[in-house]
């Protein structure tokens, strides 16, 4: 097979740009696939078993120490006789895009809506942008219709009334100093934390929020 000659004159950044442009869904569809068997195997492998995840979108984290405060939260959650059961932690950078705005990249937009779509996230930690485009989806939990959570002197986020949304209150803000997310080097103080109305956990979820966010 003869080399295309055009292709040949291109700059490596001209090449990147022209494979991105015409198998950029090949590109995302593949990444999510291998991601997805990926965790598959590896939660055979580690023989675990994944009862809560919290995802997090940020521009920061340390992931030195993510690994220590997900075994926190295992250990918050489920207590030392936990058996295969783990808390999972997820995080998500964003990223300033040609605007100048911070923005996930369009494989980590792909990876979350999967997760959520499939009912593996419980309660995400996002920016406010993100929280209104996933919460006017009714993406979130009405946190009015929580029994054991006290909203009481919290900074909360509303929705109001729409199609698919109820209105309420559906976010905490993460205004308050935090020793967890400050031990993991979070950029949290900008962020809203949220309970996906999809969750199948949503005791733990209620009881994370509670533990997280020292509600007595």
């Amino acid at each position: 097979m003869k080399s295309n000659k055009w292709m040949k004159d291109m700059t490596l950044k001209e090449k990147i740009e022209y494979i991105w442009d015409y198998y950029k869904i090949h590109i995302i569809v593949g990444i999510i696939v291998v991601a997805i068997v990926a965790s598959f195997v590896n939660s055979i492998l580690t023989n675990k078993n994944y009862v809560f995840d919290f995802s997090m979108i940020g521009t920061s984290i340390n992931f030195d120490k993510e690994m220590n405060f997900q075994n926190t939260i295992t250990k918050e959650l489920l207590g030392t006789d936990k058996g295969k059961n783990q808390a999972l932690v997820e995080f998500y950078m964003l990223t300033k895009g040609s605007d100048g705005k911070f923005q996930l990249d369009p494989t980590s937009v792909q990876k979350l809506m999967v997760k959520i779509s499939a009912e593996e996230v419980d309660v995400i930690a996002l920016d406010k942008d993100n929280f209104y485009a996933l919460g006017n989806q009714g993406a979130f939990l009405n946190l009015d219709t929580v029994k054991n959570l006290d909203l009481s002197g919290l900074d909360t986020e509303k929705l109001p009334a729409s199609k698919d949304v109820k209105a309420g209150t559906y976010g905490i803000y993460l205004d308050k100093d935090n020793k967890y997310l400050d031990g993991i080097g979070y950029d949290y103080h900008d962020k809203i934390i949220a309970v996906l109305s999809n969750s199948k956990n949503k005791d733990l979820s209620v009881k994370f929020l509670n533990w997280l966010l020292d509600i007595k």
